[in-house]
């Protein structure tokens, strides 16, 4: 005969409650196995906005300078939490020169902007406009850089109540800037940025050394609107004398007190492309592209007053832009009427902002005398020529 006895109420609940201590045991071993599962995704997160930003920020201040046409400054802004500059980083069309090729970017994104459209860069601290002055590519025509402006800054985050919490930011030109990774706060005791520029011994001595920035030499600026012109000197010279960036920040999970987790991460990225010139060309006609004005300039201070033609123009399309090869103008004179130039009777040299000759012969009477003007290369090949016809008399 079957034994058909059931458990007992002590046996049930004695395997009630082993059934609920093994239970509670599983379910507090799921909750710890959640618990460090979350904070293994936030530890991941936030290496990943390291390795991310830290990735795209390297990338992109090597390439400064890349395929820059040589009026056109390189580093603008170097500052403590920005750093700004030129490059051409990205093209909407099939460029050679170009870094990246992405045929979505908006025209606004992938080359220099105009004067018209200057601007106040983001991040800087007094404000900075930029630009004013036009930047032309080589190979003359006129046509635009291709050299965009790019700007990394940290700013203070204002949509969070984490005291001290920035979020680094990345602008095109004058486009809206986008946030890149948020919860970003400052490594202690050390900048955001900071650059080093080559220190060159006098002759004899040891050689070149890489020499930090002082933080109260900060920001560097290129106050010169043309690269290598004859105001690029003293503070502004020292933008074209960076060769590497430091970069440091730090990242957070966002959270506060004992739950906070922080990342660090530092680096250092040379900018293999400051200082170099890019190739022009030479040979093929250059652009003049501005008038010749003859007058007299008469000096009443000596007795009798003495009276000189002065020719003054603007400086060739080719010399600032361009193809950049203008070397010289040359000039000729002849008697109004005549109709074949004999030698020039003038050589100036390129470089001055302002561009003038004085002719000491004064042709006080008629016919009186015409003026012709054409700059020249170093092949040397003439452009066309401009001609002035000046007063008789003063």
């Amino acid at each position: 005969m079957l034994n058909r006895r059931g458990m007992t109420l002590i046996e049930m609940l004695i395997a009630i409650t082993v059934f609920t201590v093994i239970l509670g045991g599983a379910l507090g071993f799921l909750s710890r196995q959640s618990k460090s599962l979350d904070q293994n995704s936030v530890d991941m997160g936030m290496l990943q906005n390291l390795s991310f930003a830290g990735a795209l920020l390297e990338q992109e201040i090597r390439m400064a300078g890349a395929n820059v046409p040589f009026k056109q400054p390189v580093i603008l802004y170097a500052g403590t939490t920005s750093f700004i500059f030129n490059s051409d980083y990205a093209s909407n069309t099939d460029s050679l020169f170009a870094v990246n090729y992405n045929p979505g970017l908006p025209a606004g994104q992938v080359n220099a902007l105009v004067p018209a459209q200057k601007f106040t860069l983001s991040g800087t601290s007094p404000a900075f406009a930029y630009p004013d002055s036009s930047y032309f590519a080589p190979g003359g025509g006129g046509v635009n850089s291709p050299a965009e402006t790019t700007a990394w800054f940290f700013q203070l985050d204002t949509s969070t109540t984490v005291a001290n919490d920035y979020v680094l930011m990345r602008q095109v030109n004058n486009a809206t800037p986008e946030v890149v990774i948020r919860n970003v706060v400052q490594t202690s005791g050390r900048n955001f940025f900071r650059y080093y520029f080559k220190n060159i011994p006098a002759a004899g001595l040891s050689s070149a050394t890489l020499d930090s920035v002082p933080t109260a030499s900060m920001p560097v600026v290129h106050t010169a609107g043309v690269h290598g012109s004859t105001l690029d000197v003293g503070a502004s010279l020292k933008a074209d004398s960076l060769a590497a960036v430091e970069v440091a920040f730090s990242v957070t999970n966002g959270l506060t007190g004992s739950l906070l987790r922080t990342r660090s991460i530092s680096f250092m990225v040379a900018m293999p492309n400051i200082g170099t010139k890019k190739v022009t060309s030479c040979g093929d006609a250059p652009l003049l592209g501005t008038a010749l004005s003859a007058n007299w300039v008469v000096d009443n201070t000596v007795t009798p007053p003495d009276t000189t033609m002065v020719l003054t123009w603007n400086q060739a399309v080719d010399e600032t832009a361009g193809e950049q090869d203008v070397r010289a103008y040359v000039i000729w004179r002849r008697v109004v009427g005549a109709t074949t130039w004999p030698e020039p009777i003038a050589t100036v040299a390129a470089g001055p902002v302002s561009p003038s000759w004085a002719d000491t012969v004064r042709p006080y009477t008629l016919p009186g005398y015409q003026y012709a003007l054409a700059a020249q290369d170093c092949t040397p090949t003439l452009s066309a020529s401009v001609t002035a016809t000046p007063l008789v008399g003063p």
